[in-house]
């Protein structure tokens, strides 16, 4: 039992050093953010000034040799100048060395931050769909690395391990001036102070993996009031509702959180200074004990005790101090676990890519081209099905409307087509091939969509409307007719600088567009897609801020060609009932397909809400009877 045991315990010692080395090897890794020459330069002059102390020491012992054969018949005190000389030397260098670490580290560790941060956004945008965003364990990983503001980041962690390697190599330069002199003396020293080191760095990797870990959300909340307070639009309604003060103190809240967890660990290693002080005191006293007496038998003169003392004091003044690298260390080692969920999810999604790339390649329109074959879907971390068992085909060269209430699953259905969702249960088939097996690029290629949400992107009018085809030269034609399908094209060319006017009064001689008109520019980028060769066109809401006689003008003009797919989820009946096909919803199932009279005449789910909606639409008559 007592074997086992042991033996037990000797495997968990192997694994967490095994452990404690990859981590390191991943921090210095890291420093390739900063460029590898520049890293290395600032490494190597972290290594020159760590191993300063020690040749200071064999310099001072040089200086006390001279002395001494000075103080003799036959000595000469112009034989002092050269070590005297190398001495002050050594002490400039390490203090202009010092001075120039410290705007050289700080630059390596936002570098660093920066790559960090980039290398983040790009793990986030490689999966073509967006349910990894709402996973917990990503949304933390994209929270860790990417704090700026915290106290401690993986780019002060990476710093700090480039300089507690050179410290390192300075301690055991310093150990192999005492080794010269006396081994057990230099074992001692250094053991010693490795040992005290090591007492307190377990303190601080447990404690800074526990508050990494309880305060992810605090570091969330935290950097979502700073947008809210510090935004357009959160503050117009902070300021309305009384609630901008309440609103900064949910800043200061969550901010106070995050730093008292560290503070706790900090304030927490205290006690444990008494025992690493006494830990040093022995790794200095034992070795000064020793070569004392090595001094007093004869064993060494004055200029070795003198280097051996010197280096004792080198080896414990350069790696005995836990310096501010010991707890950007230990901060940054759990965002690390963060940074390695990011990647091999970017891993995991390339290689599903390239396995899907011959077969996207082969598919060639059929009809039905697109087809729901039993599909269900909940979000990530919920418990009801948004969707149950619906059986769809679209077919080319219809514009279909999907209508329900609130709930039923309309917008669900268009972010699966999307492909920004996999199906919880079935499967959606583009011309016959399971949508989780078409290459997601290949398929994004294909589509142009509208969203509900659609962001207001803070360039020019030009680019808002051909960002949907950013990587690819723009074409002005296209741009100005999209823009005259959407009704944006009269609305751009009155701005001040027409297509080239910032669309955001953050910047210069920018503008700012009411919702309808960002709608508009939202519609443009769509059509300015689906003229460029896109297929697919998806629009969820599209007209939510226009108003009706744009409506009305947009809808007229609403076609997709003959090889093309339009589909539109709305929950205004003028939208959708010029449509080929108008397909209702509810919970989550198909429960009527048809064109609008086909339905109206049915007088089921879609009658009831148009009657609903036309009745409420109608004008009302005044208190005399007209109307």
């Amino acid at each position: 039992m007592r074997t086992e045991r042991c033996l037990h315990n000797m495997g968990a010692t192997m694994n967490a050093v095994r452990h404690l080395v990859q981590d390191r090897i991943a921090l210095l890794g890291l420093l390739t953010h900063a460029g590898t020459t520049a890293a290395a330069g600032i490494g190597l002059l972290m290594v020159v000034t760590s191993l300063l102390p020690a040749l200071t020491a064999i310099a001072v012992s040089e200086v006390v040799r001279h002395v001494i054969e000075a103080s003799t018949a036959h000595g000469r005190t112009t034989a002092l100048v050269m070590p005297i000389v190398v001495v002050g030397s050594l002490l400039a260098c390490e203090h202009v060395a010092q001075s120039l670490l410290v705007p050289l580290r700080e630059w390596v560790a936002t570098r660093v931050n920066g790559g960090v941060r980039q290398m983040v956004r790009r793990s986030l945008s490689v999966p073509v769909g967006i349910d990894h965003l709402q996973d917990q364990v990503i949304r933390d990983a994209a929270a860790l690395p990417v704090e700026e503001q915290s106290l401690f980041n993986v780019g002060a962690g990476a710093d700090g391990q480039l300089w507690l390697m050179s410290r390192f190599v300075g301690a055991f330069g310093a150990a192999a001036v005492v080794a010269h002199y006396s081994l057990l003396s230099a074992v001692i020293a250094l053991s010693g102070v490795v040992w005290q080191r090591s007492l307190v760095r377990r303190h601080y990797v447990t404690g800074f993996s526990d508050t990494a870990t309880n305060t992810t959300g605090a570091v969330r909340a935290k950097r979502y009031w700073s947008e809210v307070v510090g935004s357009p639009l959160g503050a117009k309604e902070l300021r309305v509702f009384g609630a901008n003060e309440w609103a900064v103190k949910q800043f200061a809240r969550f901010g106070r959180e995050v730093f008292r967890g560290q503070q706790r660990v900090i304030f927490g290693a205290f006690p444990l200074y008494w025992k690493a002080f006494l830990l040093l005191t022995m790794a200095c006293g034992v070795p000064f004990l020793l070569l004392a007496r090595a001094g007093i038998s004869g064993a060494l003169s004055v200029a070795d005790l003198t280097a051996g003392l010197g280096g004792v004091v080198a080896t414990a003044g350069v790696l005995g101090g836990l310096g501010w690298e010991c707890y950007a260390i230990e901060a940054a080692v759990p965002q690390l676990a963060a940074l390695r969920r990011l990647r091999r999810l970017e891993e995991e999604r390339t290689q599903q890519r390239r396995s899907c790339v011959s077969l996207a390649q082969s598919i060639t329109v059929r009809d039905p081209a697109i087809r729901f074959e039993r599909v269900s879907f909940r979000y990530p971390g919920t418990s009801r099905d948004v969707l149950t068992g619906l059986d769809l085909d679209l077919h080319p060269g219809q514009v279909v409307a999907v209508v329900g209430e609130n709930g039923s699953g309309k917008s669900t259905l268009l972010k699966l087509l999307a492909g920004f969702y996999t199906p919880s249960a079935g499967r959606i088939l583009i011309n016959g091939h399971d949508l989780r097996d078409v290459d997601p690029g290949a398929w994004r290629n294909q589509i142009a969509i509208v969203l509900q949400d659609f962001v207001q992107f803070e360039l020019t009018a030009l680019e808002n409307v051909t960002l949907s085809e950013a990587s690819r030269p723009f074409n002005a034609d296209h741009a100005r007719a999209a823009a005259e399908q959407a009704g944006a094209r009269e609305l751009i060319e009155a701005l001040p600088d027409t297509w080239n006017t910032m669309l955001s009064r953050q910047f210069r001689h920018g503008i700012e567009l009411s919702g309808g008109q960002w709608q508009r520019i939202s519609l443009a980028r769509a059509f300015y897609a689906r003229r460029r060769g896109r297929r697919v066109l998806i629009m969820d809401e599209p007209t939510s801020s226009l108003d009706v006689t744009a409506e009305v003008g947009l809808i007229e003009h609403l076609t997709c060609g003959p090889d093309g797919f339009t589909v539109v989820a709305s929950h205004r009946f003028s939208t959708v009932r010029h449509a080929h096909r108008i397909v209702v919803l509810d919970r989550g199932r198909v429960i009527e397909d048809g064109d609008h009279a086909t339905l109206h005449a049915l007088g089921g789910s879609y009658t009831r809400l148009y009657d609903l909606q036309a009745n409420n639409f109608q004008e009302r008559p005044s208190e005399d009877g007209s109307s």
